[in-house]
């Protein structure tokens, strides 16, 4: 059985976040909570575990009041910070509910309520299952992506010809961007988004000014001892949300007035919805109820949530496109380093006897924004009786480790983007990666292959080759050093060859000026282009494009796979910096392939 309900995922425009360097350090913490409301069973003070150990985490005092530690409470209750570096990495969300609702002006019983979200993509898709009250379906699709909407009468119309019919929505942009940004989640992205002239998709709380209870547009007041937010809503600059926080800082009521239009929200029965296979604590509304100008129009209780960075793709139709001018712009979300990679010295590119680049040497992979490791601390929804280990409740860090890295996965959370792929495959992908312990091919002593293993550790260039060396553990702690030997000595592909499919594709390298490109066919179908169930099929055609510039290589890479993509993946440039050391590896280790059989939950790696 295939579980369906809330992910967290990411796809901004599908393709990456802008990358830059953070601009500010975390603020100083405040002093060690002892217990209350503002302080949790991890303690204040406490070093992050792991990868990113480093300044004692911020803990919020239990009286403390200021919006810092209003943002702060909010989104650790609500189990939207993560890693041991605590902060919000939840990109995408699928749910399923049902309820009531209207429909086209008309009251509708959903027997099915479906939406996923892709937080990156400020987009949303509403999959309504439904009859009228006269026995007439009332089932319908609607989608927000950006700055467009449109309806479809199947997910994913139009993007393959003759197939759907998506009709474009340009009335419904601000109701729609509302309803996102005004979720229990959205909402406190929202807030957060309103502190800074800069929108981070992956915010931190503790950078918030202490001890004010303004910043930027946000702001917080307390009334009957309930912290009370103001502040925008992204992409819909006439709107304002007032948003009314619980006793455990999970938003109950979000009000936002646009125009004369005013929109009513109220959230209920907050828990871990998600499947029982998968526990996460990242706590959801059970009832949703919404308002227009006082009247009902939705009323839909939960039946299950999933989160874990969920494959979620709202690509915008070309008919949408041409029909709607975009007058209300998302987010344009920057994706910001914890500590900013150090400079290195410009210096002159070497080069080999013909003139040719020499791209010889060790190379460092390109950084990753996505920082700290699965280590986070204990939170405070994690007590006996509750959480993802009840007996006893959260006693170490170590209790997290699981549940986290299914969060901080690069290729989950779509650092380098995502492939678009045809819309019939995408409920495969979310099953794939929820029972990513039993397909994925790591877990059988499989090879990474490409692009899942990265980018070389080693390169050695001769005359007629270029030699690849891949490193153990390339994929967050994953495969097995691997490498490729590419001719470059101006040979056709050999027919007998291309039927032979590799791990590593057959593989033909040019040069196009100082530009290494290497051109590969033929590859196994057994393979993931990275983790959270991203297969390919064995017409994938990959091409690679390095540039040496001085100490730097610039690594492009597009991928094509006519049966599986709308279109070419695009992956953003990497830049990889020269290395020291002699860059010897180990030989391939040995794997084991074991208790195959045995898996039975849906916690992932």
């Amino acid at each position: 059985m295939m579980w369906t309900g809330v992910a967290i995922a990411v796809a901004l425009t599908i393709s990456a976040p802008s990358s830059a360097f953070a601009q500010a350090g975390g603020a100083p913490a405040a002093a060690p909570a002892q217990g209350g409301r503002g302080a949790g069973p991890g303690g204040g003070g406490a070093p992050g575990g792991g990868r990113g150990r480093g300044a004692p985490l911020y803990t919020p005092t239990a009286d403390a009041k200021d919006l810092k530690a209003v943002l702060f409470n909010w989104a650790w209750y609500t189990g939207m910070l993560r890693s041991s570096e605590e902060y919000d990495v939840l990109m995408s969300l699928e749910y399923t509910g049902k309820g009531t609702m209207q429909v086209g002006g008309q009251p509708c019983n959903v027997t099915k309520y479906r939406t996923s979200i892709s937080y990156r993509a400020s987009g949303e898709r509403i999959q309504i299952t439904g009859t009228r009250p006269n026995g007439q379906s009332c089932s319908n699709v609607e989608v927000l992506s950006g700055a467009y909407a449109w309806n479809e009468d199947t997910p994913g119309a139009e993007l393959i010809a003759d197939k759907g019919k998506a009709t474009p929505m340009p009335a419904t942009v601000e109701e729609r961007m509302i309803r996102l940004w005004a979720g229990p989640q959205g909402a406190w992205k929202a807030a957060i988004t309103g502190t800074s002239d800069v929108p981070q998709m992956t915010a931190r709380p503790q950078r918030v000014p202490a001890d004010v209870m303004t910043a930027g547009k946000t702001s917080v007041v307390w009334e009957n001892n309930k912290p009370v937010l103001t502040f925008p809503i992204p992409g819909v600059p006439t709107a304002i949300a007032t948003a009314t926080l619980n006793d455990k800082f999970m938003a109950e009521r979000v009000v936002v007035k646009n125009g004369a239009k005013t929109y009513d929200f109220t959230y209920s029965n907050y828990k871990d919805w998600n499947n029982p296979l998968n526990p996460a604590e990242a706590f959801y509304a059970g009832r949703m109820t919404e308002k227009q100008n006082g009247a009902v129009v939705r009323d839909i209780t939960t039946t299950v949530t999933e989160t874990g960075q969920m494959y979620v793709v709202m690509p915008v139709p070309a008919s949408v496109k041409a029909a709607i001018k975009p007058t209300n712009q998302p987010p344009n979300w920057t994706l910001t380093f914890n500590t900013p990679p150090a400079q290195i010295a410009a210096t002159e590119t070497p080069r080999r006897a013909d003139g040719k680049p020499d791209l010889t040497g060790n190379w460092g992979g390109a950084p990753n924004p996505v920082t700290g490791s699965g280590t986070r601390r204990c939170g405070p929804t994690q007590v006996p009786g509750a959480g993802i280990n009840p007996e006893v409740g959260c006693k170490t860090g170590q209790d997290n480790f699981w549940v986290d890295y299914e969060w901080l996965s690069p290729s989950r959370f779509g650092v380098w983007g995502l492939p678009v792929y045809k819309p019939e495959f995408w409920d495969k992908i979310q099953e794939l990666d929820q029972w990513t312990n039993k397909y994925d091919p790591v877990m059988t002593c499989q090879p990474l292959g490409l692009p899942r293993h990265g980018t070389p550790r080693r390169i050695i260039q001769t005359d007629k080759d270029v030699l690849f060396f891949y490193g153990a553990n390339a994929d967050y702690g994953g495969g097995n050093a691997e490498f490729r030997d590419i001719p470059m000595d101006g040979r056709q592909r050999n027919a007998r060859a291309e039927n032979l499919a590799t791990y590593y594709g057959y593989s033909i390298g040019t040069w196009e000026g100082d530009t290494l490109v290497i051109d590969s066919i033929s590859f196994v179908d057994t393979t993931w282009l990275g983790r959270g169930g991203l297969f390919h099929s064995g017409s994938m055609h990959i091409i690679e494009k390095l540039t040496r510039v001085g100490n730097e290589l610039r690594y492009d890479m597009t991928i094509e796979d006519p049966e599986m993509f709308v279109e070419p993946w695009v992956r953003p440039t990497r830049v990889l910096r020269l290395g020291d050391g002699d860059g010897i590896q180990a030989e391939r280790a040995f794997c084991e392939v074991y208790e195959e059989g045995n898996v039975t939950t849906q916690l992932r790696h």
